[in-house]
């Protein structure tokens, strides 16, 4: 009876806290200037273009069709992988609250011998029968709390590596999709809400890394240390809009290709708040595929995040501008004002958006710091998140709010 008190006390010593593996790799300034030298040399080896027949391209065509379905059904997998581990973890703190209590009651009743005091307290054999059973229950109950306790621990763990391995899953499919592009003589560009050309995507990384080198970051320092050093410190998500009739597409593959974010219902001219505090990294103006775009660096409780805001009809942030959840960094758009064609009608507009089918606001929430850990590509298939992860929102689509902190 003692040794299994003893596994209680050390059980509850030892609870463990789970968090899912952090998959953005540190690296030096000094590393990401030489791998933007890499990728400037490969995009000027690439517009040597290959010659190939119809048949090859089709063929490599289909296999990339292929691979982009393999992504999203790992996606899919990692997704409901995440939705397990929650589960566990309340399970475990359920768990944990049982042992607490079967201890706290033990202790209060002075130890292992309350336990053959209360045996030895009857008044008469039958009492003594009754109380030996119920002695007995007890401490087959306390085994049963213990063994429980750790099948939920090593389900959580085995869920966190099926987690890791599908992580290196999308990893070698990126790279997969990486290369049956560069058979093609191109860049492959993400069918996506918010996609952006190879040399876009170069200009962008080399500002951001000044701006990290301007802000005292040392060419042999880590980018994610230093990173974490320089942004402002944050806890939560916000919503980014103030009102809104709800989401309207969510994050996933969809018709129109892979969406790497959610989009809220919002007229044109709407103000968006950023939805954490941060720092302003990078501002796309009339890019062809997500307009006017906003691209903010956050340190929330520790963890790099990177959010973009997509179709604004105009920005009111400035790059290496602080802001917290309550800085306005523009306002919606998307709409047939900015739409230079719409995929959903089919029609040609006055704008320059290519990749709005009507007025809204697109948020992508990724992990790791965009223009550091990764190119445009590599967060819209490997990095981006699911916003419903980290921000509250209403549960299925055009479900609406009124402010922003309201929890659902």
């Amino acid at each position: 009876m003692k040794k299994m008190l003893n596994i209680f006390v050390i059980f509850i010593m030892l609870i463990p806290t789970f968090c899912i593996p952090d998959i953005t790799h540190a690296e030096t300034l000094g590393d990401l200037k030489n791998k933007l030298q890499q990728k400037q040399d490969e995009y000027a080896a690439s517009e040597q273009k290959k010659e190939l027949t119809k048949e090859q391209i089709a063929r490599t065509n289909n296999e990339i069709t292929g691979i982009k379905n393999s992504i999203s059904q790992t996606y899919i997998d990692i997704e409901n992988l995440n939705k397990d581990i929650e589960a566990l973890r309340n399970k475990i703190a359920d768990k944990k609250a049982e042992v607490k209590k079967i201890l706290n009651f033990v202790q209060v009743s002075s130890g292992v011998s309350s336990y053959l005091e209360y045996i030895f307290g009857a008044e008469s054999f039958t009492e003594l029968i009754y109380r030996s059973a119920v002695a007995e229950q007890m401490s087959a109950y306390n085994e049963k709390l213990v063994k429980e306790y750790n099948e939920l621990i090593e389900q959580s763990e085995k869920k966190q590596v099926e987690i890791s391995n599908k992580q290196v899953e999308l990893g070698k499919y990126k790279e997969e999709l990486e290369s049956k592009a560069k058979t093609l003589g191109e860049e492959l560009e993400a069918e996506t809400a918010t996609s952006i050309d190879i040399q876009e995507d170069i200009k962008a990384q080399k500002e951001i890394i000044k701006v990290y080198q301007d802000m005292g970051c040392k060419d042999n320092e880590s980018i994610k240390t230093c990173g974490r050093k320089i942004l402002p410190p944050g806890t939560a998500f916000y919503r980014p809009l103030m009102a809104s009739r709800g989401v309207t597409s969510e994050w996933g593959y969809r018709s129109l290709g892979f969406h790497e974010g959610i989009d809220f219902a919002a007229t044109t001219g709407t103000t968006v708040y950023s939805a954490a505090t941060g720092k302003v990294m990078y501002i796309f103006t009339k890019n062809s595929c997500g307009g006017n775009m906003v691209v903010i660096h956050h340190n929330i409780n520790g963890k790099a995040y990177t959010t973009v805001y997509a179709h604004l009809s105009s920005i009111a942030v400035s790059e290496k501008q602080t802001v917290t959840r309550d800085t306005i960094i523009g306002y919606s758009g998307g709409g047939p004002s900015t739409q230079a064609y719409n995929p959903c009608t089919k029609q040609s507009g006055p704008g320059w958006d290519r990749c709005s089918c009507g007025e809204h606001l697109h948020l992508t929430v990724a992990e790791g710091l965009y223009g550091t850990d990764y190119g445009w590509n590599a967060m819209n298939y490997t990095y981006s998140r699911n916003p419903r992860n980290y921000i509250n929102l209403p549960a299925g689509l055009y479900h609406g709010w009124s402010d922003r902190i309201s929890a659902y």
